[in-house]
């Protein structure tokens, strides 16, 4: 596989699999918290929610405005990645092994974590209604950067709930999944304070493919680099913790945590027919003045083992830091 593709003046660049450094424990990612008093409130805890949402398809993008003369001739270059090759199963076995990860570390930073019945009896009989699993969303990575999700909660809980503190980059899902989020929380906080249990609630975003983009009103080119490979997307991730005594507490992290590794294949998967409508384009384009555009597709087909072991490590870390985050907030 060739490790990068140029095309004219807008290069948009695919690497094999991505070879990032594992994040360990030391340096540790940035990880923002509001209210830390309420983070570690109680050591006696109930996890409301746990999702996990898996980044199936991203579109990136990246516009050149033509240089100091602004002259035009910039163009846009785009990409669109999609994840391929893992099943239903594959996708629920991960989010069941990454929360049973979660309780572990939790339990050993000495919390101790209730049965969930009563709060998701209480957050349901208020209105609070879970998505099935393998529900898709989409989601605002950047201004130049969207993609598309499906949502997973461990087995047996009945399907994602989501709380209102995780909205804001995803889609809600129309009236019903705010009203669905706005209960999740308020019915969660009103449990925390009858109940003296703080309730913990996380969402995770994993992401198969980073993206770099090149461009801006002064340049000449853009750009859009693709590379291979899995980590929980930054500002998206969070951990909320609803308090006895009703604050609310929240770990969002603000640097990807990423592990390094070959999980699959990461091809281009333009067709033919594609590639020459925008040859076509581009040579009108030039011919004008008004620069050339470039599009790519791209593929990761993943090797579902490999892509388990991978994902394996990557929630473990990523719960260890949002552990220590919320076991050293005091």
């Amino acid at each position: 596989m060739k490790r990068y593709l140029a095309i004219a003046l807008l290069a948009i660049v695919v690497a094999g699999p991505l070879a990032l450094p594992a994040q360990g424990a030391d340096p540790k990612p940035s990880i923002k918290i509001d209210k830390p008093a309420a983070m570690n409130a109680s050591k006696q805890v109930v996890v409301g929610s746990f999702v996990v949402a898996f980044l199936i398809e991203r579109r990136d993008s990246a516009k050149a405005g033509g240089g100091l003369l602004g002259s035009g001739f910039g163009g846009k270059s785009s990409a669109r990645s999609r994840l391929a090759g893992l099943t239903d199963a594959d996708f629920q076995a991960a989010t069941d092994a990454a929360y049973a990860d979660f309780e572990r570390q939790i339990t050993a930073a000495g919390y101790t974590v209730a049965d969930r019945a009563q709060v998701l009896a209480a957050v349901t009989e208020g209105g609070a209604k879970a998505q099935e699993n393998g529900a898709e969303k989409d989601l605002i990575l950047g201004r130049d950067s969207k993609a598309e999700a499906r949502l997973f909660a461990p087995s047996g809980w009945g399907g994602p709930l989501i709380a209102r503190e995780f909205l804001g980059l995803m889609s809600p899902g129309g009236f019903n999944g705010t009203h669905s989020a706005v209960m999740m929380s308020m019915k969660g906080q009103q449990f925390a304070k009858a109940s003296g249990q703080a309730v913990v609630n996380v969402f995770y975003v994993v992401d198969f493919a980073q993206a770099e983009t090149y461009g801006g009103a002064f340049r000449n080119v853009s750009a859009v680099n693709v590379k291979a490979g899995l980590a929980t997307v930054p500002e998206a991730s969070k951990l909320v913790v609803f308090a006895p005594k009703g604050q609310i507490g929240t770990a969002t992290l603000r640097e990807p945590i990423a592990v390094g590794g070959a999980f699959g294949e990461f091809a281009d998967t333009q067709s033919g027919g594609e590639k020459a409508l925008n040859t076509a384009a581009n040579i009108i384009g030039f011919l004008g003045g008004v620069g050339t555009n470039s599009s790519k597709k791209y593929t990761m087909t993943a090797d579902p083992v490999a892509w388990r072991s991978g994902l394996t490590e990557l929630m473990s870390t990523t719960n260890a830091q949002f552990t220590a985050a919320m076991n050293g907030a005091r």
